[in-house]
């Protein structure tokens, strides 16, 4: 609704999204127990949103509020145990906005309350807003994102390189490194050049204080440097995008008694190259994710990438976050192990990318208007051997994988493709789409006679629609 002749306006956005995902049997354990199936994810996200325009100015108002009711997954539960199976965290209700911005022109800005966190590419944080878009050839559907409860204050944009500087604390109320009874804040600085152009870059520096229900505290320092270039060809644009963050700090999460505190040391990586001319296009998507085969030797090295970042449907999504979350029950089991040790809840990787070096090639076509068909091979490698903590530990060091083989360091190749259709039904927005994968698993996935685990077969069905 228009309140008034200079851009005054209240909104109340609706969006309601809905999957069905399924993916074929595969094993997660040396003793031959599976895990496959189907889950169903919605989401009904409700907002407000309020803007002074320039009826106040040069004082301007934002007033935000978004809830998602409900959001998560809904799962048959595994009949083996286990921490973070896909599709185990269920249905829950989520807070996203309730906050107030405050600006004087373009020299000052103070916004206070709850709101979501993005930054770059996503790469580490990612407010599970960024969805599929026409051209963008990404298999990504997003749920829940970083949300925290901040106070900011920033300037811009200012200057003909449209800069814009930001400071400010944070009170974490979810993201996936938060776990259930953990607590974490942070204080962050952003450098961002080229808002709203073209092309762009920015720095994002953080400092995060973590600690869990037993009083383990990690406490880290993330720089993360993000740019984006693009430029219009005749009859053809081209672009090029990449986000890399650094990780360094300290950890008494998995403490021994040879090392009650880790060293952390982490490095994540993504590029994005395209080509788009019109009715086709070519995407190429790299992600680098630095690995850890020793959980016990002081240092924690496994960069992992918030689940959100789109990275195929089958190895990371399902696979690996089985498999790793078996490990977690394996580990902790007092059956198998006498005495579990202490941060097995860190084992499950619950879909994010670690210990990864991968290309993802993918081309696009538009048929018709409105739909899209995208698709390509996704071949990922391991930077280290693949190792689970649990089978390593029976073989008596000896790296092995989660199905008791030596840990091998090729994951696979996954091939996938997918077919979106959007259209503007009654002036509201509707996507429908289908995406569907075959993964052909590597050598890190050698059960006890090294021998290949079997192809995997997935894929999902999704709907949403935006009012």
């Amino acid at each position: 609704m228009d309140l008034g002749p200079r851009c005054m306006r209240l909104e109340f956005p609706l969006s309601f999204a809905g999957r069905v995902e399924a993916v074929s049997s595969f094993p997660i354990d040396l003793y031959g127990n599976t895990f496959g199936g189907a889950s169903v994810s919605p989401v009904l996200r409700l907002g407000s949103r309020f803007t002074s325009g320039q009826a106040w100015g040069p004082f301007g108002l934002l007033a935000e509020a978004e809830a998602d009711v409900p959001t998560g997954t809904v799962a048959p539960t595994p009949s083996v145990d286990g921490l973070g199976f896909p599709g185990s965290e269920g249905l829950n209700v989520e807070l996203r906005k309730l906050h107030a911005r405050a600006s004087f022109g373009t020299a000052f800005h103070l916004d206070v309350g709850a709101q979501t966190n993005h930054f770059g590419m996503g790469l580490l944080s990612n407010d599970g807003a960024h969805g599929w878009e026409p051209g963008s050839a990404q298999f990504v559907d997003p749920r829940s994102g970083d949300r925290v409860l901040r106070a900011e204050l920033s300037t811009g944009p200012l200057t003909p390189a449209d800069v814009v500087v930001a400071v400010g604390a944070d009170r974490v109320l979810g993201d996936f490194l938060l776990l259930p009874g953990d607590t974490a804040q942070q204080l962050f600085a952003a450098l961002l050049l080229g808002v709203g152009d073209p092309s762009s870059a920015g720095a994002y520096v953080l400092r995060r204080h973590q600690e869990n229900a037993a009083g383990a505290a990690t406490d880290v320092t993330a720089i993360d440097l993000t740019a984006r270039v693009t430029a219009e060809l005749q009859g053809a644009s081209v672009g090029l995008e990449t986000e890399w963050a650094l990780i360094d700090g300290t950890t008494a999460l998995g403490a021994t008694v040879e090392h009650p505190t880790h060293d952390v040391l982490e490095l994540g990586g993504a590029a994005r190259a395209w080509l788009d001319v019109g009715a086709f296009g070519t995407v190429l998507d790299f992600l680098y994710a630095s690995g850890d085969q020793n959980p016990y030797d002081g240092t924690e090295n496994g960069f992992r990438v918030d689940p959100n970042y789109p990275f195929g449907l089958l190895l990371f999504r399902q696979v690996i976050a089985a498999q790793s979350a078996r490990t977690a029950g394996t580990a902790g089991d007092p059956l198998l192990v006498g005495v579990a040790p202490a941060g097995v809840d860190q084992l499950p990787t619950r879909g994010s990318v670690t210990n990864t070096v991968a290309f993802f090639p993918k081309l696009r076509v538009r048929p018709l208007a409105g739909l899209e068909v995208y698709g390509g091979p996704l071949f990922a490698f391991a930077n280290v051997p693949q190792v689970d903590v649990f089978t390593t530990e029976l073989a008596g060091g000896a790296q092995r994988s989660s199905l008791g083989g030596l840990a091998g360091r090729t994951l696979g190749t996954e091939l996938d493709v997918g077919v979106r259709y959007r259209a503007l039904v009654h002036q509201s927005e509707l996507t429908a789409g289908l995406e569907v994968g075959m993964l052909l698993p590597g050598s890190a996935f050698l059960d006890t006679q090294e021998t290949p685990m079997g192809p995997v077969y997935g894929g999902r069905l999704m709907l949403q629609y935006r009012f």
